[in-house]
Order: structure tokens, then C-alpha cells, then sequence
């Protein structure tokens, strides 16, 4: 095994508090006085959450409540094991409450227009890799492509359109989701600066379908802003077919709305098929896997470091080390649960493996070799398109992502030693003599 030689210079420990912007203390604090005298409590209770969502929607029927469970048992992590801030508390309510809504209203659309459920999925390409592996600036990559379908960020959050929708499209008038995901990433980008140079934000942007998964209430994105391990042991050990049935519904939802061509093959991405590829292919079980691979030292690092800066906003007990021993443990599992779904349920002629180095060494040809797997033509439009977006998206144009693996309490050769084998299963090389010391992009 190669082992780099640990240099370990000495480093400020990482405090919640200096990730969180002065105003934004300033307001936990006020919001916790109100909150002990009676005001300004941010209820979870689910039964007032769902009579909230259908208050405000006038809806009652949510269709299939498979739901319930899960999202019932992030609230208990939610409650009991995340020490929320007043600000973390509203943030959360307001998700779920966001959530729950969405789904009131696809099921009144679905009642209003049953063609939705008629349309045809195309068997999608799927970019299945650990994050921080180049999974984003692969799929954005292939994006640029108008071949493919995709989501956009605005998109990912509100899949669902609403009444308010269809009225602004007959009078020309901007999306309402559009204004409000424009407002919502200016608050984001506020109270978490940091976030920007970890991964870009872009209204309009090529973005995951995570925000879909999520309407199932079974999804990492709960986990990556709040400390939730008795929700996040869950997701990882049940079944979760239910939730990406319902993405491949939101799927069609915004392909309807948009009026798609059924014959263009979507273009997903997500970590979060790494984990839960078996329910990924129970739905799409023609689906063409494009799996980048990368250093896992510094997947490690540049995920823990991505948690971080996420999950410091809503919570000040959460330790850096608590991150650092979570998502090691949480990587290898994944790796181990998807490698074995890939040797019993993939065939070799649906997926295909590309190293992350390659990708940026030539991304030319590293495409070509994709899309030559893939038995598409790599136009030239296709070509210009992307290089366009690598144009105008510089590395770094928002800051350099810098981490440490020591700020998480892990050091270079417990990570090799945990995740050697995956290292030498796809041949992944060494991006530098001490990965935890460099800065990385994704």
C-alpha cells in the first residue's frame, strides 16, 4: 500500500461559530429569548406540519402516504439528536413544510391531467459516484449536450408547478419558483458564504435530482445540514424503491410542464445513487451507469469539509470530528453496498467506469470515450456547448475549497487503510503526496 508521509502542520481548531455570520448569531440569540418566553417557537410536530401544508394549500390528498414513516422519523432526529438552533429549527420547518406541500400539489395535477402518468421516461444515463469524485463537473459536462434532458436548480427544489404557475406562463410572467429559489440561494449564499466555493449555486444552473429524491423524505440531503444518525442509519439500511418511484413521477411532472420530447434520454446524477442504486435500478432497470472514481482521501476530505460547512449553520454542538468519523464510515459503507448491487445487478455493457483524473486531464477525450460507450455522437455543437460552460465556469472562480483531513480528526492512512479496497478495484491513482493537505475542486 502507498502511504504518503503525513505532514501535519498546526491548525486552529474548527469552531462552529466562525462559520456563522454575526448577524445570523445575533438573530439565535433573539429568536431563543422569544422562544423561552412562549414566541417564535418553530413547531416539527408532523400532524401540525400536515395540517399546516394543507391549510395553506387547500388540499387534502397526498395520494400514496409511504411518506409518513420516514419523514416522521427525521423529525424524532430532528428533535432528538440535532440540537438545532432557533435558525435551524424555522429552516427545517420550512422544509418539510415545502416538502409536503409539493406533494399536495402534484397530486391534485396528476388528478387534473392523468396524462402525466401516460408519458414515457426515456432509459436515462445515470452519473452514479461518491460526491466530491467530479460527479458535478462531469454531469454539467454532459449537460451542455441538448441531447439530454436535465434538471434545473430551481427545478430540483420545486418540481411541482402550482396554480400561481400556470397563471404566470398565460401572461408571460416569470415562474413564481424561479423568484422564490432566486430569493431562497441570496439567503443561502448569506448565511453560508463558504458554500459557493464547495459547490456552485446557479438558479438557472444544471443541477442534481436529489431535490426530487427528497420529496420521498428519504434522502442524504437531510443528513448533509443536520445531525440526524438514527435517520441516516435508516436510509442507509432500508429499502428506498418508494422514494425514486416518486422522482421518476416528478420526473414526468416537469417533463409534461415543460413539454419535453419523450424520446430524449435523461441525464441524472447524484451521490445518492451511489447508496441506493438497488431502488434506482428497481425503477430504471435499463439504466446506463456512468461511474467516476476518484482518490478516496480526498473524497473523504473534501466531503467531510463539505458537511461541514453545511451542517454548522443550523447546529453550534456539532464537532468537526463527529463529521470526520461519520462520512469515513458512511463512505465505506456506501462503497461496499453499491459495489455489490453493480456485481449482482448491472451488466457490464450498462456501466461504465472513468477516473476522475482522466476526466481532468483531457476532457475531451474522456468524453469521446463516453460517449462512444454510450453509442451516441459527440457533436460539435455538443463539443462547443461544453467547452462554453467550462468557459464560464472557472475552477475556483468562487474561492478554492481547501480542507484538512486532521480538522476532522482522521489522518491519511486510517482513510487508505479503510477504503484501500476501492482504491485498487478501479486502479485509482494518488492526486498528490498529501491529499489531506491540498486543495481540491470537485
Amino acid at each position: 500500500m502507498h502511504r504518503g508521509k503525513n505532514n501535519i502542520t498546526t491548525r486552529k481548531k474548527l469552531q462552529a461559530t466562525d462559520y456563522q455570520r454575526a448577524p445570523i448569531r445575533l438573530l439565535n440569540g433573539v429568536l431563543r429569548g422569544a422562544s423561552a418566553v412562549g414566541v417564535a417557537r418553530f413547531n416539527l410536530n408532523p400532524t401540525a406540519l400536515i395540517a399546516a401544508a394543507r391549510k395553506e394549500t387547500g388540499l387534502t390528498d397526498f395520494g400514496d402516504e409511504d411518506f409518513l414513516a420516514p419523514m416522521e422519523l427525521l423529525i424524532h432526529s430532528l428533535e432528538n439528536e440535532a440540537d438545532l438552533n432557533p435558525l435551524g429549527r424555522f429552516m427545517n420547518k420550512s422544509n418539510i413544510l415545502r416538502l409536503l406541500k409539493g406533494r399536495l400539489y402534484a397530486q391534485d395535477l396528476i388528478k387534473r391531467h392523468p396524462e402525466i402518468l401516460a408519458r414515457t421516461l426515456h432509459d436515462p444515463v445515470v452519473i452514479v459516484g461518491l460526491a466530491r469524485s467530479g460527479t458535478t463537473r462531469l454531469h454539467r459536462l454532459m449537460a451542455s449536450d441538448s441531447n439530454f434532458l436535465h434538471v434545473k436548480s430551481w427545478e430540483s427544489v420545486y418540481p411541482v408547478p402550482y396554480p400561481e404557475c400556470f397563471t404566470a406562463r398565460a401572461e408571460g410572467k416569470t415562474d413564481p419558483r424561479i423568484t422564490a429559489i432566486e430569493k431562497g440561494l441570496k439567503a443561502v449564499l448569506y448565511m453560508s458564504p463558504q458554500i459557493a466555493a464547495v459547490h456552485p449555486l446557479d438558479t438557472f444552473g444544471v443541477e442534481e435530482e436529489i431535490g426530487l429524491i427528497q420529496h420521498g423524505f428519504s434522502t442524504q440531503l437531510f443528513e448533509v445540514v443536520a445531525k440526524v444518525p438514527t435517520f441516516a442509519e435508516w436510509l442507509m439500511t432500508h429499502d428506498q424503491t418508494a422514494a425514486y418511484e416518486y422522482m421518476a413521477l416528478l420526473l414526468k411532472i416537469t417533463s409534461w410542464f415543460r413539454d419535453d420530447p419523450q424520446d430524449k434520454p435523461w441525464l441524472l446524477k447524484s451521490p445518492q445513487h451511489m447508496q441506493d442504486l438497488d431502488a434506482l435500478l428497481q425503477v430504471f432497470p435499463n439504466a446506463t451507469l456512468i461511474c467516476p472514481h476518484r482518490d478516496p482521501v480526498k473524497v473523504v476530505g473534501s466531503s467531510c469539509s463539505m458537511v461541514w460547512n453545511s451542517i454548522v449553520r443550523d447546529s453550534a454542538s456539532v464537532t468537526p470530528e463527529w463529521v470526520g468519523q461519520e462520512w469515513l464510515k458512511k463512505t465505506e459503507r456506501m462503497l461496499h453496498k453499491n459495489l455489490k448491487t453493480r456485481a449482482e445487478s448491472v451488466c457490464d455493457k450498462n456501466q461504465y467506469d472513468v477516473l476522475y483524473a482522466d476526466i481532468t486531464a483531457d476532457w475531451e477525450l474522456a468524453m469521446q470515450d463516453i460517449y462512444d460507450f454510450l453509442g451516441r455522437p459527440l457533436t460539435s455543437d455538443a463539443r462547443v456547448a461544453m467547452q462554453g460552460w467550462l468557459n464560464s465556469n472557472r475552477q475556483h472562480q468562487h474561492g478554492a475549497h481547501k480542507y484538512n483531513l486532521n480538522d476532522f480528526g482522521l489522518d491519511r492512512q486510517e482513510v487508505e487503510e479503510r477504503l484501500t479496497f476501492y482504491r485498487e478495484r478501479f486502479n485509482i491513482p494518488f492526486e498528490t503526496t498529501n491529499p489531506h493537505l491540498a486543495a481540491a475542486t470537485h
